[in-house]
């Protein structure tokens, strides 16, 4: 019979190889900055609202600091961010940049250790339930932002996922009053060209990367959005969670334009399969 032990994995690496390569409509280079041989000029200055605020809009991919080979470095081998920027998210272990890992509490490295052990069956991506902010973050799948005067909409391809982050001035429930979300509520303000985004009321039991680091209904997250060039996005967050980390920490998350490119549709039919592979 299958085990998911051997089938997870080839299904996980077929997703996380989904791109925009084959997306039907050709490229749309309407306001891109172009180089004298036609390519995007990826340093050229980050564009920007009427406001005078820095306009995040785009499709963008994650830049792939993380283990396995990628970008001609060898399985496992750390790679260190700038002096001053906390270690490189990954899609499949947020610690794998700290020396002794991420600070669990001991309930939580228990529950990790056992996520691992049954091959991440409950993680919501492989029953097409909403992946957690950080698993978004560093999906090989791109996403879209969207960035309008009151609110910011992050359109991702993984899972279809649509989250809302409102500018409007409004803030956030108090931690436990409202209806626990998936993507929790989020509120941002600008600090300079920084986009400062602050989430609350997340759903438990959540998963913070694929080998299933948990989180809690306490946990808040804290962005920090900044565009430095046209084709270059940095992200840095802060996980505080104190229902299942002794205290908070930081990581880093970069994104790379793909410039005049759009999302393909993506569209996950409640997957039950998982259940017969373990038989």
């Amino acid at each position: 019979m299958y085990k998911l032990s051997t089938v997870l994995p080839t299904i996980s690496f077929v997703l996380l190889l989904t791109s925009t390569a084959q997306a039907q409509w050709d490229l749309h280079m309407d306001g891109v900055p172009l180089l004298p041989d036609g390519s995007p000029d990826m340093n050229a200055p980050a564009p920007r609202k009427a406001d005078g605020t820095l306009d995040l809009s785009g499709t963008w991919n994650w830049i792939h600091y993380n283990p396995g080979g990628v970008q001609g470095r060898s399985v496992g081998e750390p790679v260190q961010p700038p002096p001053g920027v906390a270690p490189y998210a990954t899609f499949w272990d947020q610690g794998f940049g700290y020396e002794n890992g991420l600070p669990y509490q001991d309930w939580a490295r228990e529950e990790r250790e056992r996520r691992v052990a049954n091959f991440g069956i409950e993680n919501p991506d492989s029953h097409c339930l909403p992946l957690g902010h950080m698993q978004f973050h560093t999906h090989n799948q791109p996403r879209e932002i969207i960035q309008s005067e009151d609110r910011l909409i992050i359109l991702y391809e993984a899972s279809a996922g649509v989250r809302e982050i409102f500018l409007d001035g409004r803030s956030l429930p108090e931690q436990g009053t409202a209806l626990p979300y998936w993507y929790g509520y989020s509120v941002g303000h600008w600090e300079g060209d920084t986009l400062v985004v602050v989430s609350n009321n997340f759903r438990d039991n959540g998963w913070l990367d694929f080998y299933g680091s948990p989180t809690t209904d306490q946990l808040v997250i804290t962005e920090r959005f900044n565009r430095p060039t046209y084709g270059k996005l940095e992200i840095d967050i802060i996980i505080d969670d104190p229902g299942a980390y002794t205290e908070p920490f930081g990581l880093r998350v970069d994104q790379e334009i793909l410039a005049g490119e759009q999302l393909i549709e993506w569209v996950c039919e409640n997957e039950q399969s998982v259940q017969y592979f373990n038989q």
